[in-house]
């Protein structure tokens, strides 16, 4: 055992004696150790916007609540929720039989009126009759004292007081038609503001639309302006946005867009004419595009562009701040890195848009990377 282990010690010295004697290899080239740093161009002719990411819900642009017009007992309902209705459809009834009743007072007053009024005629024609007699007698009394004394003038007075007791009631009498004309047009009026409530008390749909909500049912007692039905038209709907209102001078109606998250890139239909006291938030509105995939109370996840122009940019991380400066690193021709000061714009899509783009011209740009370099490092450009 003790002259095997000798054995592979001998071998072992012998392999290294002769290894040691070879010639030595040649020094390896040094190694590049500069950091690569990812470098583009310049890109020109891209779109940037000012916009800014809200988020808001989807309503119908036209929704009412059905509601009585008048205080009383639901008698009938005559659609239920889901139902499509047409504009004047009859949608419930609210206590008939008493607004008929009404209808049909209203009408024998309105007769009774009639009725006084030929009565009072009668009377002014009988007081008619009764004047022109009185007038006649006081004509002839008054002949026959002035001419003959053939009368004495107590009996002339008694005729010139008849003559003015008929002239008073004649006038009593006009008076009476006067009146009964008078009670003729109030009872009119009494009439059709009968008719009035009993056409009210039919609730109608103001337009065409689907019933969303059924909020009262037949024997429920409601008061004048409870609603009875939640009524939408379905095909209109728009998208509504709350903005901070440092923007409200950059909404304009018909030009400032709205890019939905359905798709749909629109233009801003409605601006609120105010900002809200409270919140310092104005709304927008824009009409959306039928889309069955789109229903209202849904939550939609907007873009407001305010505007859009044509520019030059850079990838959004070969911008960053030294010095409080806002700065983009180039690759010299030495091969080392160079702060340039920019002036930054719009960003849209992972670019930022540069106001001065003369300043890069045709430089080699750190575009990822560029926290980790300071200037004057060299660096090994790679694109």
């Amino acid at each position: 055992m003790r002259s095997v282990m000798t054995s592979l010690l001998l071998a072992f010295l012998a392999a290294q004696t002769f290894s040691g004697c070879k010639d030595d290899k040649p020094v390896a080239q040094q190694q590049d150790t500069r950091p690569r740093v990812k470098v583009c161009a310049l890109s020109e002719g891209l779109t940037f916007e000012d916009a800014v990411t809200v988020q808001g819900s989807v309503r119908t642009k036209f929704t009412a609540a059905v509601a009585s017009r008048l205080p009383g007992t639901v008698d009938e309902v005559l659609a239920d929720e889901g139902d499509r209705v047409k504009a004047g459809q009859p949608l419930f009834q609210v206590d008939r039989v008493n607004l008929e009743n009404q209808v049909a007072i209203a009408k024998d007053d309105q007769a009774v009126a009639a009725a006084a009024r030929e009565e009072a005629l009668a009377a002014q024609a009988e007081a008619e009759a009764a004047q022109i007699k009185a007038a006649t007698d006081e004509a002839r009394f008054a002949r026959l004292y002035n001419d003959s004394r053939s009368v004495t003038k107590d009996a002339w007075e008694k005729a010139q007081l008849q003559l003015r007791s008929a002239d008073a009631a004649l006038a009593r009498a006009k008076a009476a038609v006067a009146s009964a004309d008078a009670r003729i047009l109030q009872a009119a009026t009494s009439l059709r503001i009968a008719e009035k409530n009993l056409a009210d008390s039919r609730g109608l749909a103001p337009f065409d639309g689907v019933i969303t909500q059924k909020l009262r049912d037949r024997g429920d007692y409601v008061g004048a302006g409870t609603a009875l039905f939640m009524l939408d038209d379905p095909r209109v709907r728009e998208v509504c946005l709350l903005l901070s209102a440092d923007r409200y001078a950059d909404v304009t109606v018909g030009k400032t867009e709205i890019e939905t998250s359905f798709g749909q890139r629109l233009p801003v239909t409605y601006k609120a004419p105010t900002v809200n006291a409270v919140s310092r938030t104005f709304e927008i509105r824009a009409v959306l595009k039928p889309d069955p995939a789109v229903a209202p109370g849904m939550l939609c996840t907007a873009r407001v562009v305010f505007a859009s122009r044509k520019g030059s940019g850079v990838p959004a991380g070969a911008v960053g701040l030294r010095d409080g400066k806002t700065v983009v690193f180039v690759v010299t021709t030495e091969g080392t890195v160079s702060a340039v000061e920019v002036r930054k714009g719009a960003s849209a899509h992972g670019m930022t848009e540069i106001l001065n783009p003369e300043a890069l011209g045709n430089a080699q740009i750190v575009s990822e990377g560029m926290l980790l370099l300071n200037p004057g490092d060299a660096v090994k450009a790679v694109r």
